[in-house]
């Protein structure tokens, strides 16, 4: 079959490439993409990728770089967007740590691969960095809160929290969970909200306990 050329304007070439690559992965997995095979998929020239990527890591590492840039966003909005207190704020960030996986599959199955992405040069760019941030600022409302502060241990909460999410994230993406489970009445759309609830109300209980300790 004939591959439909993509139309891109003068100067939206590296989009238009980025974006062919997201959907050649989604399709046939990260190591289905060259920069040939993007070439193809945008209707440009094989040589037109290497005006913007000199190599397939680079176009790699700029793909990891969109993807932090947007669950960055994603999780500054859903913080923006909640109501409530520091708890419910802590919960949305988490979930929208999730949902932002299974909206972008090829980036995040990316993000976080050392075998795909040089971690070194993706720290430069600060797009790793501040999406963690969000995280951060969110534990640190957390343990402002008189009720944690004195009961829970900032590094452990950080990296309880992230590996939560993160696994959360996986086991939708590739595992058991993406299917839901029945036998505990879930399906797959509502698990990022049960799991991140859950972790909620145990630092809840977490922190009543310590003000009766």
């Amino acid at each position: 079959m004939a591959t439909k050329k993509r139309p891109y304007h003068h100067g939206d070439l590296r989009r238009t490439l980025l974006e062919s690559s997201v959907e050649l992965i989604r399709e046939r997995g990260l190591d289905a993409l060259s920069l040939r095979e993007v070439a193809r998929r945008a209707g440009v020239s094989p040589a037109a990728p290497y005006h913007h990527f000199a190599t397939r890591d680079e176009l790699f590492g700029a793909l990891a770089r969109d993807g932090f840039r947007l669950l960055g966003q994603a999780m500054r909005g859903a913080r923006e967007a909640a109501t409530g207190g520091v708890t419910e704020r802590f919960q949305a960030i988490g979930e929208a740590y999730v949902r932002f996986a299974l909206a972008h599959p090829a980036h995040y199955r990316l993000m976080f691969r050392p075998r795909w992405v040089d971690a070194a040069k993706l720290a430069e760019d600060g797009a790793a960095h501040d999406a963690f941030e969000e995280l951060l600022r969110g534990v640190s409302e957390l343990l402002e809160s008189d009720a944690l502060a004195a009961h829970v241990d900032r590094r452990g909460l950080v990296l309880s929290a992230w590996s939560l999410v993160h696994g959360a994230a996986d086991l939708l993406l590739d595992g058991p969970f993406a299917a839901g489970l029945d036998e505990l009445g879930a399906p797959a759309q509502a698990i990022p909200a049960l799991v991140t609830r859950a972790f909620a109300d145990l630092l809840r209980a977490a922190g009543s306990a310590g003000t009766h300790s």
